[in-house]
């Protein structure tokens, strides 16, 4: 352990790594504690016998591919996850709650975990994308965060889970290297 430390120490040496690690570490630990608080709120979800991501999935099909909107579509990607919207999400609204609670968990643990932060900060922008499609901009930042996250994951998940498991890996395979090295 002390050697990944030391590893970590020597990367430090960079001060543009540094910087960019400390600035991403931070914000991934405010960021994922927004998402497991966010989550936390959402835990009556699985009690209080409503359906509450419904009237949001309802305002996001309508919003993205309602009567009224006239957008130039050429993909039509607001068709398409229109059709799912209603199709799957609202079809089973009660999974689409649980799923909602659950990947929020997800994605707050792995950034304060720093595991994985590429691939959560999609899943994020993913579900962030579909509460601002549903009208709620309260969320702009998180959409901004989750951009910063996916171009500069490695410098957030340095001090992380993934920043060790990488540095082991690493240390297994030169090992191996030197090990197949002196057998030559």
């Amino acid at each position: 352990m002390s050697s990944y430390f030391e590893a970590v120490k020597t990367q430090l040496k960079d001060r543009k790594v540094a910087f960019l690690v400390i600035i991403f570490t931070v914000a991934r630990l405010i960021y994922g504690w927004a998402w497991v608080e966010s989550a936390s709120h959402k835990l009556v979800w699985f009690s209080d016998g409503k359906l509450n991501s419904a009237g949001k999935i309802e305002s996001l099909v309508t919003n993205i591919a309602g009567p009224k909107v006239s957008s130039f579509d050429p993909l039509y990607i607001n068709k398409g996850f229109s059709w799912v919207a209603q199709n799957i999400f609202l079809g089973m609204p009660g999974v689409t709650d649980t799923l909602v609670v659950i990947f929020e968990i997800l994605v707050g643990l792995s950034m304060l975990l720093g595991f994985r932060i590429f691939w959560f900060a999609l899943i994020a922008m993913f579900m962030n994308v579909q509460f601002l499609a549903g009208g709620s901009f309260n969320n702009f930042g998180y959409i901004w965060t989750n951009l910063g996250f996916l171009k500069f994951a490695q410098y957030a998940e340095l001090l992380g889970v993934s920043g060790f498991l990488k540095y082991k890996k690493n240390k297994k395979l030169l090992s191996e290297c030197k090990r197949e090295l002196s057998t030559t």
